[in-house]
């Protein structure tokens, strides 16, 4: 068990430093579902066409815009499997090893801050992750179109 010490102020500084990559993440859905919606309904179908055309929009946007939600999953999460064994192994470091370590840490820890919360950073991340490639970007696009499509249109 890892004892975990939060107070509002690290909660509210972490919420405000993820507030634009979740804002960048969501832009892509709204705006092309905003503007597929106006392109093709003209509002003078019956309610049936309507509604299956909003549908049909509202899968099309999710599906398109997964590789967004797949880089905003991957920001928000705290941390990967592979930093946790980097953790382990730091912990089983010398106590003079881990401080100096703790030293250097704070100008790098900007730097890797900036580049875990970039979209398009975490975009190429992804997608070199194993042999996926781009494919890697969408994983879980049945599923966010289902909910998103036919769940919330």
């Amino acid at each position: 068990d890892k004892n975990v010490k939060s107070n509002f102020g690290d909660w509210a500084k972490d919420s405000v430093a993820l507030l634009p990559a979740m804002i960048l993440t969501d832009i892509p859905f709204l705006l092309s579902r905003i503007f597929l919606n106006a392109a093709i309904t003209t509002g003078g179908e019956n309610l049936g066409k309507y509604e299956f055309e909003t549908i049909a929009i509202a899968c099309l946007c999710a599906f398109l815009t997964t590789p967004f939600d797949v880089a905003r999953t991957r920001i928000l999460l705290p941390t990967l499997p592979s930093e946790e064994e980097e953790e382990e192994s730091i912990i089983l470091q010398s106590k003079e090893e881990r401080t100096r370590r703790r030293l250097v840490a704070s100008s790098k820890y900007r730097e890797e801050r900036r580049q875990k919360l970039s979209v398009p950073i975490t975009m190429k991340r992804i997608a070199a992750e194993g042999n996926g490639g781009v494919q890697n970007l969408y994983a879980g696009w049945l599923e966010r179109t289902i909910f998103l499509g036919v769940g919330r249109a």
